[in-house]
């Protein structure tokens, strides 16, 4: 049976409110928001970027070192890009989805004011076009819709069977939970660690990872661990996912192999992940001085979808494997995963 999260059964709530937050590339503003008040709900000092990356960090006994724990905040959509005289608009695609894949679905247009409009996808001869109901341009325009405004996928999240959630926006917001989770993991535990540990969201990713350079500066990591939810064939619930290779990375090694010892310690199988598609490591790893950075992957069920399934468990389990690997790690490791020990 399939069913809608709520606070009835308790599943996800909180991944459910960041998958259905608005947040088009570029105009991120809601999920840096909700960020933020969770930051600060935890009494963290921010960190922020001008581009609406945002940081909340976990203050250790000594400041002298600081672990970027990151995951992009944006979500894929479209923009107007032009409005006819019958009422019906043009658009282009914002991120990763190719065009036909909005064709049949239904969508909300926020305008500049973000009031939301509902619209859908309609395939005219070998054209995709926006319908908002509107009879004509004028109609259009004077409802306060323009050229560059934007538009979103409009679908609940999901419950399946067994753990599952089935939702838009997983990758990349499943991804924010984790670090999430993991604040909430080093405060339960009470850490007093030997570093500063940042987590956060960053901007303008799915355009080309423009706010991972900018989030990188703001920041100043000395190592960097990228959450990436991504497709794997066949996913283990056991087995704990390392980015080997993506055409934009490769990952510090030493970094690697020692998420692969932490995820054995918990009992996890780890198992290496490669695909060609860049992440926000591509520019974090070559930023300041060079920063160590590792990829980890919350596995997708399906490739190249709008919507996506992930069982909750991952994100539990991956965030048990990164606090084992924060509680193994020393200032000695960390100047030896940069060179300089």
């Amino acid at each position: 049976m399939i069913t809608y999260i709520n606070k009835g059964n308790g599943v996800g709530m909180r991944l459910k409110e960041l998958c259905q937050l608005r947040g088009v590339s570029g105009d991120e503003k809601e999920v840096h928001d909700f960020l933020y008040d969770e930051y600060k709900k935890r009494n963290l000092p921010i960190i922020k970027d001008r581009l609406g990356s945002v940081f909340g960090i976990k203050k250790g006994n000594d400041s002298s070192y600081k672990i970027m724990i990151s995951s992009n905040m944006d979500e894929s959509g479209g923009m107007i890009s032009d409005i006819r005289e019958d009422g019906l608009m043009e658009f282009l695609t914002i991120g990763l989805y190719e065009k036909n894949l909005f064709e049949q679905r239904t969508v909300k247009v926020l305008n500049r004011r973000h009031e939301e409009y509902t619209g859908f996808i309609v395939k005219n001869e070998n054209e995709l076009l926006l319908d908002t109901g509107y009879g004509s341009k004028e109609e259009v325009l004077k409802a306060g819709i323009q050229i560059g405004d934007i538009f979103l996928l409009d679908v609940p999240t999901l419950c399946l069977p067994e753990g599952e959630i089935l939702s838009k926006n997983l990758s990349n917001r499943a991804g924010l939970e984790v670090g999430l989770a993991v604040l909430d993991k080093l405060e339960e535990g009470s850490e007093n660690l030997p570093f500063d540990v940042a987590v956060g969201g960053i901007s303008h990713s799915v355009t080309g990872q423009r706010g991972a350079i900018t989030a990188t500066t703001a920041v100043k990591p000395d190592i960097a661990i990228v959450i990436d939810a991504a497709y794997v064939k066949e996913p283990k619930e056991n087995a704990i996912y390392i980015r080997s290779f993506d055409k934009s990375m490769l990952p510090n090694q030493m970094l690697k192999q020692e998420f692969y010892e932490a995820a054995q310690k918990k009992g996890y199988i780890p198992e290496g992940h490669v695909q060609l598609e860049a992440t926000d490591g591509s520019f974090i790893h070559k930023s300041l001085e060079g920063t160590p950075t590792v990829v980890l992957v919350l596995p997708l069920k399906h490739k190249q979808a709008l919507l996506n399934s992930l069982k909750v468990k991952h994100i539990n389990n991956l965030s048990d494997v990164i606090i084992e690997f924060i509680k193994g790690l020393t200032a000695e490791k960390i100047e030896k995963f940069g060179f300089k020990g």
